[in-house]
This record gives C-alpha cells, structure tokens and sequence, in this order.
C-alpha cells in the first residue's frame, strides 16, 4: 500500500502564499479530505469534481503543492499526467488521466491572485519596464520585438518562477546571460512579468 505524504507547516504556509490558498487548521492534503485545505466552492461542478480526483490520486505518491505550483498549456499538462499514469506507481487510468488534466489546465488560469488584481497588475507593468530597461531585448524577444535568437513567448507555461529567477539571478557558467545587477525587488517583479508569459 502507497504511504500518503503530508505537508509540514511550513510547508503548507509557503503554498498558502505562493499559491493563494487559504490553509485551515484540519491536516493538510490529506487523502479523502482535500476541501479541508482548498476552497472549490466557486469552481463549476465539474471542476471540483475534477479537483477531488486530482487530490485523491496525486497526493498518493507527492504532495499537491509540487504540481500546483507549476504553469503548462493544456497539451502541457495531459503530456504529464499520462507520464504519471505510466509510472508502475500509479493508480490513475485514463479516464483519471483526463480529469486531472482538466483541472489542473483549469487551476493554472485561474489561480488566487492571478485575476489581474491592482497589486498584481502593478508588478508585471513594473516587471515589464524593467524588461527594457535592463536592455533584455537585446537577446530575447517578446511576440516579436527584440533578438528572435531567444524568443520568451509563453516562457511562463515551460518555467516555474523559482527557474525563472534562478536563471536571472545565476546565469548557466557559459551562457550568453549576463549576471544582473538587479535589486531582489526588481528580480521579483521580473519574473513576475516573464511567469506571465504563458501559452494560451
């Protein structure tokens, strides 16, 4: 039988702010309990459905917060869910294999606070205005303005934003990239603006 991986306190308070949740007292993640941790209640029923499959089945083998804070397209999204089906691991059959694919491709358009919110709204303009002015464009391009040799087009939907800011902050030893001399609040607003970037 497959152990069930709980998250510790930390860890639910980092998914509670990156994610946006609003984490309750009742134990976190828990198989057969996942509205204890995660309200779904404005999702349409199809799609808490879906979330209540993508809790059960996916906490069996790591906890949520590892594919909840990842952004990919829809085809994304159903490339990796039928990679975990295939895993001899797993108890999760196509039809599984697609309803998590829904809701997880569901999910990453509609995360808490990424409905383009005041503060949100604020720090991809800010992210942008430094995008130019740290003369990225001399390299990478955006819907086709700057260097096409490193297009950043949907960068969001193939990059988490710790991947983001960990390219920005330490350049692959080789690389074109040149190390930033970015203040933390400037990177943040960055990789705010390139998370942004996703594949529609």
């Amino acid at each position: 039988m497959k152990q069930h991986r709980f998250l510790s306190s930390s860890a639910l308070v980092a998914l509670a702010v990156v994610s946006g949740f609003a984490a309750q007292a009742a134990p976190p993640w828990r198989h057969g309990a996942p509205e204890s941790t995660v309200n779904v209640s404005t999702y349409p029923p199809d799609i808490q459905h879906a979330f209540r499959v993508f809790a059960g089945k996916c906490s069996e083998c790591h906890a949520l917060f590892l594919s909840l804070n990842v952004s990919r397209s829809e085809a994304g999204w159903k490339q990796e869910v039928r990679r975990m089906e295939d895993m001899a691991s797993s108890h999760i059959d196509d039809r599984d294999a697609g309803t998590i694919a829904k809701f997880l491709a569901y999910y990453d358009t509609h995360k808490p606070g990424e409905q383009n919110g005041a503060g949100n709204a604020e720090g991809m303009s800010t992210g942008r205005d430094l995008f130019d002015k740290l003369t990225c464009s001399a390299c990478h391009s955006i819907a086709g303005a700057g260097n096409n040799s490193f297009p950043l087009d949907g960068i969001g939907s193939r990059r988490t934003a710790s991947e983001l800011k960990q390219q920005i902050m330490s350049p692959v030893a080789g690389s074109a990239m040149p190390a930033t001399a970015a203040s933390q609040a400037e990177i943040d607003s960055l990789v705010l603006y390139l998370g942004g970037l996703k594949n529609r």
